[in-house]
């Protein structure tokens, strides 16, 4: 077995964000760092950039970077003590001006607020834990009444579950975060606030606009109602999503969350999309050295949900164990990918930008079933664009999947691919023999192949025509 195979995704902060740290965390097995380009610095980011760069290649195996747009987060603002107790009962307003000598008055980031809300909408503050109702509209302000008292701090976040706002899902400072993270490299773009598919499709023509070498992953971060509701079109057009549960937990009704989170990764498996699931997975882990039996099971079911990758934030970003973190997580989803069933349905009917042609994916089932027939140790893909891998990684087999390529791009997106471990090098345009050659003495180096062991190849006989349809078993001598 080639290390975990439900991917980790760890964001770097001011707890980890020093070489060293970065080293360990990946060499412990953090197949993709995020920067979160609402909090953080260009000048710094690139240091990070740079530093995760020379960490990969001392490793030898590609490292992700996965770069978050902010979205038009709405925030309160500034309070006149930085912080306001609001009692049941009390009533307070959304003004378009702050007035010190008004503590009921309230402001925020975004000024079309008070004309977005009607009477009897809610108003979530605090992460949700500070619940307010609109009471009387005014031109100039929106009253609002307490229904779950407790402390407001300036800049904490407001969500508006249930209303549709005008604000767009990229903002100018989005624009240049993306303008930054395309100059860079980065690998993934993560889009917050999406509602719908035409976010998605914004999102890449700007991408385009900037004419990078080579595109990065869109990930579509479902955080809202309305990107619950549009999820299939979303599907159709992003490259992978993240089931952003924080914000998800205060949009809607929180007891809803684990049962969305299973309907969007299911939906995310049958359309190949990659799926990442994040927010509070060991959120106790920030200030102990071991998480609590509840986040443990949560990252479990995660995998058995059939998630590709499971992400840190605070914890590793902020915590006080950010390399504890990451190892725990690792030993979790060890744990508990052997309890997984594989896939043996061909996805049919369904569209996406990952969805391999129908050649491919035939012959990566029957790869799987010969793999699996034949207790090999390896399923070993050819693949340019990472879709083949896809094809593989989505049939969920206990057998461990090694990808060539000769992209590196490719292969720093592939990190967030179930179960694939790749390699860069030019031989998969070789002959057959020259890949085995190749493949086996990898596999000896790595200690996980040895004589009279198989090995399944999916390849093609022509590298000019799309798809692959080649698949050869291969003993070990």
């Amino acid at each position: 077995m080639i290390g975990h195979k439900t991917k980790v995704v760890a964001t770097v902060g001011p707890a980890c964000g020093s070489p060293d740290r970065l080293r360990r965390m990946a060499a412990a097995g953090v197949d993709i760092f995020r920067l979160n380009f609402a909090h953080g610095q260009h000048e710094q980011m690139a240091e990070h950039v740079a530093a995760i760069r020379r960490i990969a290649d001392e490793l030898d195996r590609p490292v992700g970077i996965l770069g978050d747009l902010g979205g038009p987060k709405i925030r309160l603002g500034a309070l006149t003590d930085g912080a306001l107790q609001v009692d049941r009962g009390r009533k307070y307003a959304f003004v378009s001006e702050a007035d010190p000598n008004d503590p009921t008055a309230l402001t925020t980031t975004y000024d079309g607020l008070i004309d977005d809300l009607d009477v009897d909408d809610p108003v979530l503050l605090a992460d949700g834990t500070v619940a307010l109702r609109v009471v009387e509209k005014l031109p100039d302000r929106a009253v609002c009444v307490v229904e779950q008292p407790g402390l407001l701090r300036s800049g904490q976040g407001v969500n508006l579950p249930g209303i549709g706002l005008r604000v767009p899902s990229i903002t100018e400072k989005d624009r240049t975060d993306l303008a930054w993270a395309v100059a860079h490299g980065l690998d993934f773009i993560g889009l917050s606030f999406v509602r719908r598919a035409s976010d998605i499709q914004h999102l890449r023509r700007l991408i385009e606009e900037l004419k990078p070498q080579q595109s990065p992953y869109i990930v579509a971060k479902i955080e809202k109602p309305e990107a619950v509701a549009e999820l299939e079109g979303i599907l159709a057009e992003t490259d992978a999503v993240m089931v952003a549960r924080g914000d998800l937990g205060v949009e809607v009704d929180i007891v809803r969350v684990p049962a969305l989170q299973k309907r969007i990764i299911r939906a995310c498996n049958r359309r190949r999309v990659p799926v990442i699931t994040a927010t509070q997975m060991l959120d106790s882990m920030h200030r102990n050295t071991l998480p609590t039996r509840a986040e443990a099971s949560d990252v479990a079911n995660a995998v058995l949900d059939g998630t590709d990758a499971v992400m840190l934030s605070g914890e590793t970003a902020i915590g006080n164990y950010p390399l504890r973190s990451v190892t725990m997580m690792i030993r979790i989803v060890r744990e508990a990918e052997p309890l997984m069933v594989a896939n043996r349905e061909l996805p049919i009917g369904v569209s996406s930008r990952n969805v391999a042609t129908e050649t491919t994916r035939a012959v990566a089932l029957s790869a799987m079933h010969a793999a699996e027939q034949l207790a090999a140790n390896l399923i070993v893909v050819l693949t340019r664009s990472g879709k083949t891998a896809l094809a593989v990684s989505e049939l969920r087999s206990p057998i461990s999947i090694l990808a060539l390529t000769d992209s590196p791009h490719t292969a720093r997106r592939l990190c967030i691919a179930w179960g694939v471990r790749c390699v860069v090098t030019d031989v998969c345009r070789g002959t057959p023999q020259q890949m085995m050659e190749f493949v086996v003495d990898w596999g000896r180096r790595q200690e996980v192949l040895e004589a009279g062991q198989y090995v399944v190849l999916v390849g093609t006989t022509d590298w000019a025509r799309p798809g692959k349809d080649l698949m050869l078993v291969h003993t070990v001598t």
